[in-house]
């Protein structure tokens, strides 16, 4: 569907607001204006838009109304108390966890963490401590539920698993054994971000969070795993607060080493396209890097085109697949990044990835005489494939009557 010109400039006042509010107004069609607000509330959060562009949501007050603002915010305060919970009950056990993404984000950036929307709360943990990690929530009831749309080659991510959930299914943790995906894992690798994170009092529970540099750099690198689609507001949105409200350390941030972090692990090309987008949303150029800050030469310079317009207008329509992957290869992954996918999916395509930590111990299970893999999914026997449950835990291995377990030694945890 072809874009308008007017709703063009309708997404460029909307985006003059959230970034540059000081700024006078740009006229446009109210109408297309009002369409773009609920959008970017859509995509965001109507707590968000409501913070942000309080003059614009005002316009709609049925959509926006006090009601159902404190409806979100009363389920953002339930999830962040279910969090605290858990992380209460992680810190007892003495399993070193980082908050990612949202819940760090949001406590962070806004002046108010109820205003930024969560689903589930993602979890950053060392490789080595995976397995005591997913033991210790095993046996409260967690489980690791399949995620929809898998692809035919296995779970995509190569630094999270899929969703694990809470036995009544109203929480879930997103667990994380890097930071984010090749390359971003070379270049920040889990100790760094381990050794300059800070810790935060969160409702009276000592949570520790990435350094607000390594935060920034995650948000622009996850606009860039997305593509700059849709899923990629909220993060563009996150860097936006931060910039230009968080009124954060003097100084802050430090771009050089930003730049030297994301150069080393090969993804300055997603962080540039990414810094480039915000310039053209409106972010003022002085609280930008100038070094990453320039036009892109045919055939890029189309591509990047196509994203400035599809935020601009908050995706009133929708990017297809084949503009999604032109992007990609011309914007954002380098060459060595596609081999590295590629061949990821291709070993996939032999033997799918799971997006469970699986066991690879050292005995073997005896069913019925039958040998079979160490690595159980629960409803392997029931036909209830959906749901897995990783089988290390003393009362999940007790459950499993059926199994004989012979010669038991060390356990190790890692992706298949």
């Amino acid at each position: 569907m072809p874009i308008s010109t007017a709703e063009v400039l309708a997404g460029r006042a909307l985006w003059q607001a959230i970034c540059a509010p000081e700024t006078p107004p740009i006229s446009c069609d109210e109408t297309l204006l009002g369409e773009g607000v609920r959008r970017f509330a859509r995509k965001t959060a109507p707590t968000v838009a409501a913070w942000l562009i309080p003059a614009l949501t005002a316009q709609d007050p049925k959509r926006f109304s006090a009601d159902k603002l404190e409806r979100m915010r009363q389920y953002n305060r339930f999830t962040r108390a279910r969090a605290r919970e858990w992380l209460e009950l992680i810190n007892a056990a003495g399993i070193d966890v980082l908050a990612l993404k949202g819940l760090a984000t949001a406590t962070r950036f806004y002046p108010d963490p109820l205003i930024r929307a969560m689903g589930d709360v993602d979890l950053l943990v060392r490789p080595k401590d995976v397995g005591r990690l997913c033991d210790l929530l095993a046996g409260q009831g967690f489980r690791f539920k399949k995620s929809r749309n898998t692809p035919i080659w296995g779970f995509p991510s190569e630094s999270s698993f899929h969703p694990f959930v809470s036995a009544d299914g109203s929480f879930v943790f997103d667990i994380h054994i890097a930071a984010d995906d090749y390359p971003v894992s070379i270049g920040l690798p889990v100790d760094r971000v381990f050794d300059a994170a800070q810790t935060l009092d969160v409702d009276g529970v000592k949570i520790c969070v990435p350094s607000d540099d390594h935060l920034l750099l995650l948000a622009l690198t996850h606009a860039g795993r997305d593509k700059f689609g849709p899923d990629s507001l909220r993060s563009l949105t996150d860097i936006i607060v931060a910039l230009t409200r968080a009124n954060l350390r003097p100084g802050w941030p430090d771009w050089g080493a930003l730049i030297d972090c994301a150069r080393a692990g090969g993804f300055l090309r997603p962080m540039r396209a990414a810094i480039n987008l915000l310039a053209a949303l409106g972010v003022g150029r002085h609280l930008l890097p100038e070094d990453l800050l320039g036009s892109y030469p045919w055939p890029a310079q189309a591509a990047f085109a196509g994203v400035v317009r599809d935020c601009l207008t908050v995706f009133v329509a929708a990017p297809s697949r084949t503009a999604m992957q032109i992007r990609d290869w011309l914007l954002i992954s380098s060459s060595g990044v596609l081999a590295h996918r590629n061949g990821r999916r291709r070993h996939g395509l032999v033997r799918p990835w799971s997006g469970v930590p699986v066991i690879r111990p050292r005995f073997s299970i005896r069913v019925k005489k039958a040998r079979t893999s160490a690595s159980i999914v629960s409803g392997a026997v029931s036909g209830k494939a959906s749901v897995m449950t990783p089988v290390t835990s003393p009362a999940l291995m007790a459950s499993a009557s059926t199994f004989q377990i012979a010669r038991p030694k060390a356990l190790r945890w890692k992706m298949s």
